[in-house]
């Protein structure tokens, strides 16, 4: 199952706790970094992205692969299961 976590604020561990649960059992997880989670160093293991926007709103860079509102919704879209926190 392909999964997708969303997160939104700076230090809440237990979605990526969840996510590498989640991988654990065999699922592909990614994680989608948005706000002010993109100030955060992108987790290792997982497929990452942060939404372009919120970087550059930010002035800050990032190691994740950026993407733009399109590539969001495709990646909303294109995941069995999307949790959002």
């Amino acid at each position: 199952m392909k999964v997708l976590h969303i997160i939104r604020e700076l230090k809440d561990n237990w979605p990526l706790e969840l996510a590498k649960m989640q991988q654990g059992k065999g699922n592909e997880v990614a994680v989608l970094l948005l706000h002010d989670a993109v100030l955060s160093r992108p987790p290792k293991g997982f497929k990452v992205f942060a939404s372009r926007d919120d970087v550059r709103a930010r002035g800050v860079e990032s190691e994740a692969a950026q993407v733009d509102y399109e590539a969001i919704v495709e990646l909303i879209f294109t995941n069995d299961s999307v949790s959002c926190w």
